[in-house]
């Protein structure tokens, strides 16, 4: 008996590899991406000498080619990776609904960088089916450089789900905690062409974004994951968040290309409780960062 080469979406056998790319990141697209988001380290951690970038480039590969300058042989992102295998699951618009991560150590610019992509999970909710696509990257010789949790939802089929309800998890007393002081960003049309060009879409164009039903272009939520990043690397230092950092994050509203964003959160022990909420104090993303 052979696979069925179109499932439906509660066919859809998980876990299973995507498949393995290797990419070859350049100091042209590492600043790109941190200058979008205002990062004046540039990414760029360590030594000067040895070239190392932050491990959080390494998030922007679930939607490679978008906001790549340049696509070498063989290269493709996470989501496309999926979506050459299952172009009948997916249709538009799709979106990014949660990310989470593990920091093991920064890379070297000048070698290689690989990825293995396994789908790790499957959902349905409000009528969309998600997937969660886990992204392992590796150094040359290979040593762990973060291990990425990409969770973005497609259209559904209209068909109720097979699969049975996950159960509630049990309520916890929350514990004592410190406010953070919160930083102010002011989010643009610029910032969100810079991060997501050159390929036009509805992040860096208005009226694509209208055709998709929003009012204003819509910033990569991935932006979002990088400010509540520096976020917590500020508070639990540059060498100890690149090397044992955590991050979850759920990304509950999408952004505006002329958001007022405010970082900001708790702090219990070593936990950080971190959100961001827009100018109309609305929360657009929620997330914990922890050590491990």
């Amino acid at each position: 008996m052979t696979a069925n080469a179109t499932p439906s979406f509660d066919e859809l056998p998980v876990p299973q590899t995507l498949g393995s790319t290797v990419f070859q990141p350049t100091i042209q697209q590492v600043r790109k991406f941190a200058d979008a988001v205002e990062d004046a380290s540039g990414w760029r951690v360590g030594d000067p000498s040895e070239g190392l970038v932050h491990p959080l480039f390494l998030a922007t590969y679930v939607w490679f080619p978008s906001g790549f300058l340049e696509r070498a042989p063989g290269e493709a992102g996470h989501f496309e990776l999926f979506r050459r295998r299952y172009p009948h699951l997916v249709d538009v618009p799709f979106l990014h609904a949660k990310s989470s991560t593990r920091f093991c150590r920064p890379f070297a610019l000048g070698r290689p960088v690989r990825a293995d992509v396994e789908l790790v999970a499957k959902d349905r909710k409000r009528g969309r089916d998600f997937i969660v696509m886990r992204g392992s990257f590796f150094d040359a010789d290979g040593n762990a450089l973060a291990v990425f949790e990409h969770t973005c939802a497609v259209r559904s089929d209209g068909v109720p789900s097979a699969a049975p309800p996950r159960p509630l998890a049990a309520r916890v007393a929350p514990a004592p905690s410190l406010a953070l002081p919160s930083r102010r960003i002011r989010m643009t049309m610029e910032k969100s062409r810079l991060f997501s060009l050159p390929g036009e879409n509805h992040h860096t164009d208005d009226r694509l974004a209208q055709a998709l039903g929003a009012r204003v272009a819509i910033p990569a939520a991935t932006m979002s994951f990088a400010y509540l990043s520096r976020f917590a690397q500020d508070l639990f230092g540059e060498d100890t968040w690149i090397s044992r950092g955590r991050l979850d994050a759920t990304f509950t509203r999408m952004l505006q290309r002329d958001d007022v964003l405010e970082v900001g959160g708790h702090r219990r022990g070593d936990v950080l409780d971190l959100r961001i909420v827009n100018g109309h104090e609305e929360t657009v993303a929620v997330a914990t960062a922890s050590l491990f």
